[in-house]
């Protein structure tokens, strides 16, 4: 297994070169990718320009949202399904190996069983699209007290649903993302996660649940960043991973609500550090960061001076809201660079 770095899951924003850039310096072997950004800059330009910072980091591509809602209605649905088809050549084309979707935590479309039977095939229609690029498919559900707020139907809230559907599914690529914080708060065990077939664990996410916070009360603004000794036991979760031998990405996540008047780096250290920790307490090996081997070299160098260190070109005062406006800029920016060389 890998620590994966997921900007939208820390709550955190930033053009695609530096939070490329993020994950290297604090150690993250690999980086979930915006895959529908990918292919519109590919269009704008060509995927050699599009894909260069990806390239030139050499980092694993951890996965993708597939961008596709369960919930719409049949016509939108297959438009969703066909966006797909360049999404996933892209996304091949990266090595990318994983898509990720979100279940709906409710519907006003129609009541739970026929409902079931609707997105069980929708899924396997996915996992079809995505085979045909060995890339896995894989399924998240949400608990949090308001997910289905406003709906007339309820639907997947709890780790018993969420294992009952995703065992209906043929489809051999489709399989679970495993939130720890969805998972607890959703009723979930370690029994229960045990006896799951470890193959078709896709994804892990580890986030943690305040200790004042209660189970059946706990909204998505009450993630917080996994800790060793929390509500949550993510050790044995991380246990359990490394002796089936699970090689994929582990993404430490917190609601944006924890992000506000942080710097993004600061955000992402206190990630990291929260990964390592886990892993290590579970009995893992962790990789040095860049910038703690740049740390140890100047030390054994007998060189202490500030001065003589090299400076990263992350904006040190950057907060987690200061690219949410000027994202689509930053990509026009992008593209006339491009047009004009």
């Amino acid at each position: 297994m890998y620590k994966n770095f997921s900007a939208p899951l820390l709550g955190i924003s930033g053009r695609q070169s530096e939070l490329i850039e993020l994950a290297l310096t604090y150690g993250f072997r690999g980086i979930d990718v915006d895959m529908t950004d990918m292919v519109k800059r590919s269009q704008r330009t060509d995927f050699e320009d599009a894909s260069k910072y990806l390239r030139a980091a050499e980092i694993i591509v951890g996965g993708f949202n597939a961008d596709i809602n369960l919930d719409a209605d049949d016509e939108k649905f297959k438009t969703q399904l066909a966006t797909l088809h360049p999404l996933s050549d892209v996304a091949s084309q990266l090595e990318a190996k994983r898509a990720f979707l979100n279940l709906p935590a409710g519907t006003d479309r129609m009541a739970y069983p026929e409902f079931f039977d609707q997105v069980r095939d929708r899924l396997n229609q996915i996992g079809e699209v995505l085979a045909a690029k060995e890339i896995k498919l894989g399924v998240a559900f949400s608990a949090a007290r308001e997910a289905a707020e406003g709906k007339k139907f309820e639907f997947v809230r709890n780790v018993e649903g969420f294992v009952a559907l995703l065992k209906s599914v043929s489809a051999s690529n489709v399989g679970f993302v495993i939130d720890s914080w969805h998972w607890h708060v959703g009723g979930g065990t370690l029994e229960q996660l045990r006896e799951l077939d470890p193959a078709r664990v896709v994804a892990v996410r580890l986030a943690e649940l305040p200790g004042d916070v209660s189970a059946a009360e706990a909204k998505a603004a009450d993630r917080e960043v996994p800790t060793v000794d929390g509500t949550i036991d993510q050790v044995s979760i991380v246990r359990w991973l490394a002796a089936n031998t699970y090689k994929g990405p582990v993404v430490p996540s917190a609601s944006a609500a924890k992000a506000k008047g942080q710097t993004r780096e600061s955000i992402v250290n206190k990630a990291q550090e929260a990964i390592d920790a886990i892993f290590r307490a579970a009995g893992l090996s962790v990789d040095p960061r860049p910038m703690d081997l740049i740390q140890t070299m100047y030390a054994d160098l007998g060189r202490d001076d500030d001065e003589a260190r090299p400076t990263r070109p992350i904006r040190q005062g950057a907060t987690s809201e200061d690219d949410d406006d000027n994202e689509e800029d930053n990509a026009d920016a992008d593209h006339e660079s491009a047009s004009s060389r």
